[in-house]
């Protein structure tokens, strides 16, 4: 019984533990989506600054629009917006940054649909043609920029919320683990105490007992020692 008592409060007190880990594992796993947020939000800054001046840039260079890599770079963008909001989650906590997330795919889809239809009037080529709609990439993109520049600050903030999530669950684990340390030390003690005592206490009710015959019998065996003389 005392062995399985030990093992209930030892169990009660690892499974705690164990939960306090998970959860530091879990804030672990989206401060990395949040790091990886952020250099999705770079990528689309970086190309959307430059774009659509690089391909006003083509007009006079004879540059064939699907060899030039920029249908694949809006593609990327487009995917790297659904990683953002799929390592963002739904958290209520968050409600700016899905807000702003929002705002920035509304704007991406803009600019894509207005790199399509200057594609359309190009032809294979970029030209003149498409001007219009190619100039009006680079002002949306100055928007898009805006705020995803507001949005990498927001998930800056979140990046440091989840440190903070991050360094006191850990501090609560190290507790919880002192805890269970001291506690197992201190039941594995009484343990051996208990035992111990079950062991020397019947040993010395044995022996007092064997005692108490043994000189039971001396005194016996003087007694008829008496009756002889």
């Amino acid at each position: 019984r005392l062995v399985l008592s030990m093992m209930a409060i030892v169990t009660a007190l690892v499974i705690p533990t164990i939960v306090v880990i998970g959860q530091t594992v879990s804030y672990q796993r989206q401060y990395d989506k949040v790091l990886e947020n952020l250099g999705d939000i770079s990528y689309i800054i970086q190309e959307t600054e430059t774009q659509g001046y690089r391909i006003i840039d083509y007009f006079t260079m004879d540059v064939d629009i699907w060899d030039s890599g920029e249908a694949d770079i809006i593609v990327q963008m487009l995917y790297r917006v659904g990683r953002i909001r799929e390592n963002m989650g739904d958290d209520s906590r968050y409600q700016e940054n899905l807000d702003t997330l929002q705002i920035v795919e509304n704007l991406l889809n803009s600019y894509t649909g207005e790199f399509k239809e200057g594609v359309a009037k190009c032809g294979d080529k970029f030209s003149m043609a498409g001007d219009s709609e190619f100039y009006s990439m680079v002002d949306t993109a100055k928007y898009i920029v805006k705020n995803c520049n507001r949005l990498q600050a927001l998930e800056m903030n979140r990046s440091s919320d989840l440190q903070a999530d991050i360094s006191g669950s850990f501090r609560t684990t190290i507790t919880v683990l002192i805890i269970v340390i001291i506690v197992i030390i201190v039941l594995v003690i009484f343990l051996v105490y208990i035992l111990t005592e079950s062991i020397t206490h019947p040993l010395g009710i044995l022996m007092s007992h064997i005692k108490n015959v043994a000189d039971a019998g001396l005194m016996d065996a003087a007694g008829d020692k008496e009756v002889g003389r």
